[in-house]
């Protein structure tokens, strides 16, 4: 259970409240601020979904089924915006979106059972074409300067990492191998955050360094912001873990696994929950490594941040569903 950390009336009027780029006090470091809740409006016609995404400047996207099509959906100044599906495509999901406001994610044509990564931006969808020989393109990241992150799969043939320069140059491609697989992330360098047996691995202009799981066994990171590592590490069961170095994990107190961190070292995750019916349950978030507090919104009983925004909000979706992977959409400001 997470300990929390009162002050007396009195003591909280002395904190400084200068915000920092991790929107909190510059002197908190010892009290566990709480980041609270609001439920966004869902458009006309809409069931449940889930931010993935943020601008940092107040704009939020993710996917959401609406009039029984599973497109994108924009918040802006807290008012849905529906942002369509292009003709000749059924479906479209969102997984990310840089400071730009440039979303990336994959779209869906049923009738040839191809998917492509796409951009979006304001002047509309921009499809990139799959690489010779991979019927499948998923989009997974995109960088501050624009480069795009992939996977294609093929069947018969496997699957390889996709990078998208945005010089536009040719993809990159990288063969998916046993010991690196799965893209995770993309850092604002160009390094590409992949698993790798045990842990996981950072790639760069075809140098590939491990990242140790040491002192656990085995640990896998998930997201990468500025060099740093977040993700989780067996640890008397899964512990939320950060690598600010390939050499070694820390453990995230409080916390079954961490999922995004923000420009600025704000990160976000989940608790463990291992007599539950999931092994991870409701949010959690830290400041470097020092823990804070993600209230839920009222009349939920489940909620998760998915996204540490660079404005340091908190955005996720919350839900009645014990085993929920969607729900309303909901974003976290930091109240000091």
């Amino acid at each position: 259970m997470m300990k929390r950390t009162w002050l007396r009336a009195g003591a909280i009027a002395t904190v400084a409240i200068a915000v920092t780029a991790l929107g909190i006090p510059a002197d908190a470091a010892a009290i566990r601020l709480a980041w609270r809740p609001t439920v966004l409006p869902l458009p006309p016609g809409a069931g449940a979904g889930n931010i993935t995404g943020s601008d940092g400047k107040g704009e939020y996207t993710g996917t959401f089924r609406v009039n029984d099509v599973t497109q994108v959906v924009s918040w802006r100044n807290g008012q849905p915006i529906l942002r369509g599906v292009p003709s000749g495509f059924e479906r479209v999901d969102a997984n990310d979106e840089n400071g730009s406001g440039v979303v990336v994610g994959t779209i869906h044509d049923y009738e040839t059972m191809v998917s492509r990564t796409y951009t979006l931006d304001a002047s509309g969808y921009h499809i990139k074409d799959n690489p010779a020989g991979y019927q499948e393109v998923t989009g997974v990241a995109i960088n501050t300067r624009g480069d795009v992150l992939g996977e294609a799969y093929q069947p018969g043939t496997g699957s390889a990492v996709v990078l998208w320069r945005a010089d536009g140059s040719a993809p990159v491609v990288i063969p998916e191998t046993g010991d690196i697989s799965n893209p995770r992330d993309l850092d604002d360098d160009g390094t590409i955050l992949m698993s790798t047996g045990n842990s996981s691995a950072l790639w760069k202009d075809g140098v590939l360094r491990k990242l140790t799981p040491s002192p656990s066994g085995q640990a896998e990171g998930t997201a990468i912001r500025n060099g740093v590592v977040v993700g989780w590490r067996l640890w008397g069961g899964n512990q939320a873990a950060r690598w600010s170095t390939p050499d070694g994990t820390t453990g995230l107190e409080g916390g079954g696994i961490a999922v995004s961190i923000n420009k600025a070292g704000l990160t976000v995750g989940w608790v463990s929950t291992p007599s539950g019916p999931q092994i991870y349950g409701n949010a959690a978030v830290w400041r470097g490594t020092v823990p804070g507090v993600v209230q839920g919104p009222s009349g939920y009983s489940t909620f998760r941040a998915e996204v540490a925004a660079d404005d340091g909000t908190l955005a996720g979706y919350a839900s009645n569903d014990a085993t929920p992977s969607q729900g309303v959409p909901v974003i976290w400001r930091l109240t000091p």
